[in-house]
């Protein structure tokens, strides 16, 4: 039997094409639909921090489901002027010589988006699975500052700016990433990644 590879290439690539962007995608959960969990690899809950403006965070943020899928909403009611709902991402890795992209479905706001990069607290040995409660943040990424009524996709990056030489001493203290959402008002976000790609200049020896 011949087989007509060009049209195999075809059929093939948008299922390979799939399967790789599938694979790059270092974030967990990021569509919001673990099962029994849905918030699962996501930081809502900030009564830790003993930071009177964000004790009740974790009760403005909910999933539900929107269009056939999982959406997070935050509901804004009762929120102090200026203070916002915030939730971030557990934290990735951060390995120098790599730049790090997300991607985020998003609507409402106003919103701010950006990556925040974290090393140890003082006195916490370090180990694979870190809360955000043992590390402190040190480095915030170019912010997204938006507001949109529809569903938006919006892209932001580390470093994603020219590199002073401050920026590369803070940035090699950078141990892990977080994906940084603060909703101003009432708001949705959904399908989340997060990519890394190698880039030359994020290397800081």
């Amino acid at each position: 039997m011949r087989f007509n590879l060009s049209r195999l290439s075809l059929i093939a690539a948008p299922f390979f094409a799939a399967s790789a962007l599938h694979a790059q995608n270092i974030l967990e959960n990021g569509s919001f639909n673990s099962p029994g969990d849905p918030l699962k690899g996501w930081v809502t809950d900030y009564a830790f921090a003993g930071n009177s403006n964000y004790m009740g965070n974790k009760n403005h943020v909910s999933v539900a489901t929107e269009g056939g899928k999982s959406v997070v909403k935050f509901d804004y009611t009762g929120v102090g002027a200026g203070t916002g709902v915030k939730m971030e991402s557990h934290p990735i890795l951060f390995e120098p010589g790599f730049k790090y992209l997300c991607d985020i479905h998003i609507k409402g706001g106003e919103y701010r988006v950006q990556f925040a990069g974290y090393q140890w607290t003082p006195g916490t040995a370090p180990h694979d699975n870190p809360t955000i409660g043992e590390l402190r943040m040190i480095y915030k990424s170019k912010v997204i500052d938006s507001t949109s009524p529809a569903w938006k996709d919006e892209k932001f990056e580390i470093p994603g700016v020219s590199l002073s030489d401050e920026a590369k001493e803070h940035l090699k203290k950078v141990r892990f990433l977080t994906v940084y959402i603060v909703m101003l008002n009432h708001g949705s976000i959904d399908n989340v990644t997060v990519t890394k790609v190698a880039d030359p200049s994020m290397k800081f020896d």
